[in-house]
This record gives C-alpha cells, structure tokens and sequence, in this order.
C-alpha cells in the first residue's frame, strides 16, 4: 500500500494506515448502532400500537401520512393497514417483516438495557486497550477485536432465542472486546500523525463513526424489511470476519516496521514527530492525577452523551413520536451523521490551516472549536419545540450533528498533543468515563419515558442533553491545556507552556529537503509543505 520509488504521486502509507483505522471504526460503529434499530424490530408491537393514548392524539394525524411517503419499500402499496376502531391507532401488519421470526415482550426499560448492554462492557476495557496497544502493539489488539467481536455477533441469535439475559451478556462481552478500538487506535496513531496533520488523520478515523451509524441505522433497516433481524446480524458477523483478514495482511504499529514503506516517508514522519519517552513504563499515577488529563475526560463526556443520546434513543424518537416505519426510521436516523460526515471533513482543513498559517494560540483554537458543544444543546433544546414537525425536527438534529462534528478535528487531537505516546492509554482512561453515557443515556430516556411517550416527556431528554453539552463548553474555556505535560517528554526536553504563543514554523522541525518532491519517490501534492 505504499508507493514505488518510481511514482510521483500517491496516497502516502500514514493515510493509507489511516483509512484502515477508519475501517475498524466503521466495524466497531456497525454493531454498536445496528442494534437499536434491531431492537425495535425484535419487539412484537412497536410503541405506536401499544396504550399510549396520550401520543395518539399529538403527532398520530399529522405524521402518519410522512410515515406512508417516507417509505422507501417498493411494494408499498400491498401493504395491510389496519385500524382499530376504538383507539384509532394504525396497525402496520408487518408489511416487510419476516414473522417466522421470533419476537419478543420487552418494555421500554427492558429494551433500554438491552441496547445499553454494550457499553456496561465497553467502559472496563478502556483503559485495559492503551495498555495492550503499549505492550503489544495495536495491529493484534485490534484484530483480535474485530474477530471475536465478529464471532459474538454471529451468536447473538441464538443468545435471543435463550433469553434476554443471554443476549444482554453477548452484548456485554462485544462492547467489552471493542472497547479496546479507541485507545488502540490513538496509539498507533502517535507513531504515524504528524503534528500539522493530526486533526485529518483523526478526522479520517473518526468518519468511522459516521459510516458505522449509516450502514447501522439505513442499511441494516433495509436488511431486516428484506430478511429479518437474524440474518442481518449473520451477515453482519461474516462481513467482519472477512475485514480482520485485510487488517492483519494490511495494518503495522509504526512506520519503523512498515515493509512497505518509503524510506522518503518514513523519515519524514519520524523526524518531525514530537520526542517522547519511548519505554513501556506507563506512569499511571501521573495519568489519573493530572488536572489537565481530567479536563478532557469531563469535557469528553459531554460530548458523548449528546452523541449517545441520538445513537441509542434517536430510533425510538423517530418510532414512538414522529411515527416513522422501519423503513423509514433507518434512512431519517442515519441522516444527521451524513451531515455529521461533512461537518468533520471541512472543519478538520480548516482548523489544520488554522494552527499552521496563523499566530493563534493552539489551546484558544481548541477552545474555540468547544463552543461547537453550545449549538448542539441550543439544537437539542429545539427538538423539543418544534413538537410534530417531523421536517424541522430532523433538521434541528442534522444542525446538532454538524456542530458536534467540530469536535473530532477540534478537539479530540488534545489527547495526542497533551500526553505524547502515552496518548493511547490517557484516551482509553477518558473513553472509560464517557462511555458510561452509553448505558446512561438509554436508562435515562427509559425512565422519563417508560409508559409517556410524549412530546413532553421527551422535552426532559433533550433538555438534560443540552445542559450537559453547555457545561462542556464552559470547561474548556476556563481550563483547557493543549501543550504536552512533562513526564510525557524527555527530561530535556520539556516545554514552557507558553511554547505554542509562538508561530507555526518556530515550532515545528524542518522538513528534510529530499521530501519536498525534489527527489524520486516522493509526494509533492500530500506532504504537509503543500498540503492545506
């Protein structure tokens, strides 16, 4: 995947590395998101058919007519609709879905649990992958990741057929195995970002996410009306499977044992890398009482439960208020992470153009990009309102996602350039923290809503989730430290904090002369020289 000598432009190894971490998160997303369309279509009766009167009399007439031209099935018009006399609730006799299939009787709370499953697991790996990433290296962690994950998704059927609490426990176990994926995938990203790329290779990784919930949410939602939720998970499972070879024929921890590698390239990426202690010793007791390090996971926490909060509960919104049908609850809940997607894109060129062409400080750049979190509560606030628009309420949560997607580029690089090579671990001590939201979030929505699936009750959601995102802004403006903690550097080399007052240039090494496309083999349109 590298370049030959003899070619003058090509995709460089470091964002071919790059596209392959993308790739695992796509995976890690995939069965992570899929799952809360799942559910809902393991149930025997979705919430709008259920004693919910208090509903049927806000947005049962006016979306259910949405709910028909949403619709992406072809063979819409045999389907059965049925309407039952005394309440007036209309009853979509399984117009996609396989009944040979089996269903089950879960309330609210029980399906809350159940999608939450995932990160009960989730969160006591964390910290476990920045170790195993620092001792081992990412490329096994994060294979052995995606294949048991896989192998775990091909037995969840069988874990449903046994029992809620089985299949809570699969679920548990695959958020546990993928719990290393971040923390694994910051490491390694420490050995191949420059510091003037940084942001878009985290972006590149980061798009994981965005095509994770699209192929979770949409394509899954049309897997099921095909074949039913079982065979979605078969083929989801297989498709992993066949992914973790790629990886372990594709995927290197450094470019030092990349055998692909371009000498041009490798120099250049480890000549302008920031020094940084390179023994296993991992200092635990600096990492858990740094100050800085605990503004970061407070600040991340408050993104993730804004992001939590449209990945576990956005399919249960667009089912029990707006009345959307499978179908067409997939396509509208994948809709906000496309704008998500091109929020990440165009934020991460121009905050790196930022840092490289202007005097700004890094640390106000970053803090600058947090504010994004102020929009996505005065968004989430809004959902509320709008009551039954439909429209408006899905344009509100697009608006939302494309002012959290600054947060990737904006601020997700701090734990690089705050903690150096030990990066993999403080992400996964801070992903620990806020991946507990992933189990939070949809206890949270279970209680306010279990038998009230109203307008206003779902009003309290939302409301919460914009006074967590507020009071992340408020921390980052008051606390947030970008330049590297001390004993993450050589003993030599550490910095004064004011280090980043100065210029771009003053700051960074020079590039060797060789890769500014003087010599064969190099890349004159992608190095950072020409690059914006």
């Amino acid at each position: 995947m590298a370049c030959s000598r003899t070619m003058n432009c090509c995709i460089p190894t470091r964002y071919c590395l790059a596209f392959l971490l993308m790739g695992v998160v796509i995976h890690l997303f995939t069965l992570r998101s899929n799952f809360s369309i799942i559910v809902v279509a393991m149930v025997k009766h979705s919430a709008n058919n259920e004693g919910n009167s208090s509903r049927e009399n806000e947005c049962y007439d006016v979306n259910i007519t949405q709910d028909v031209s949403y619709s992406t099935h072809e063979n819409i018009t045999t389907d059965l609709l049925a309407l039952n006399d005394k309440t007036g609730v209309l009853l979509q006799v399984n117009r996609t879905e396989h009944n040979s299939q089996d269903k089950f009787s879960w309330d609210p709370v029980t399906q809350g649990r159940i999608i939450g499953a995932y990160s009960y697991g989730n969160v006591f790996s964390q910290v476990m992958g920045g170790f195993l990433e620092a001792r081992f290296g990412g490329k096994k962690v994060l294979g052995l990741s995606i294949l048991l994950s896989s192998v775990l998704t091909l037995l969840t059927p069988a874990a449903a057929v046994a029992g809620e609490w089985w299949l809570f426990v699969v679920r548990v176990v695959v958020g546990f195995v993928q719990g290393v994926v971040y923390p694994s995938a910051f490491g390694i990203l420490s050995k191949w970002s420059l510091p003037s790329e940084r942001s878009r290779l985290i972006t590149i990784v980061f798009l994981g996410e965005t095509l994770g919930v699209i192929v979770g949410f949409s394509l899954t939602a049309r897997l099921i009306t095909q074949f039913g939720w079982a065979v979605t998970l078969y083929i989801t499972g297989v498709t992993g499977l066949v992914f973790c070879c790629i990886w372990c024929l594709l995927a290197f921890d450094s470019p030092a044992v990349h055998p692909r590698i371009s000498e041009a390239e490798r120099t250049y990426i480890e000549t302008n890398l920031e020094k940084t202690k390179t023994d296993k010793q991992i200092p635990w007791l600096k990492l858990f009482l740094s100050p800085h390090l605990w503004v970061l996971i407070y600040i991340h926490c408050t993104e993730c439960w804004g992001f939590f909060l449209l990945l576990t509960s956005l399919p249960l919104y667009m089912d029990t208020i707006l009345n959307f049908n499978i179908d067409a609850n997939g396509a509208l809940s994948s809709l906000p992470y496309l704008t998500q997607m091109a929020s990440r894109i165009l934020s991460s060129l121009i905050i790196d153009t930022v840092i490289k062409r202007s005097d700004f400080k890094k640390a106000n750049i970053r803090k600058t990009c947090t504010l994004a979190l102020v929009g996505v509560a005065a968004c989430l606030a809004g959902v509320g309102h709008v009551r039954c628009d439909s429209t408006a309420a899905i344009a509100m949560l697009c608006l939302a996602t494309v002012m959290s997607g600054v947060m990737i580029p904006g601020f997700f690089p701090c734990f690089t350039e705050l903690t150096l090579a030990f990066s993999g671990v403080a992400f996964g001590i801070s992903n620990t923290v806020a991946n507990c939201a992933g189990f939070i979030v949809p206890m949270v929505v279970g209680i306010l809503t279990d038998e009230n699936q109203t307008i206003e009750a779902w009003q309290k959601v939302f409301y919460i989730g914009a006074a967590i995102s507020v009071s992340g802004s408020v921390m980052a403006l008051l606390f947030l430290r970008t330049d590297p903690v001390s004993w993450a550097q050589y003993p030599d080399e550490a910095q004064d904090p004011d280090e980043d007052k100065l210029p771009q240039p003053a700051r960074d090494k020079l590039i060797p002369d060789f890769y500014n496309g003087e010599e064969e083999g190099s890349w004159p349109e992608l190095v950072y020289e020409t690059t914006v």
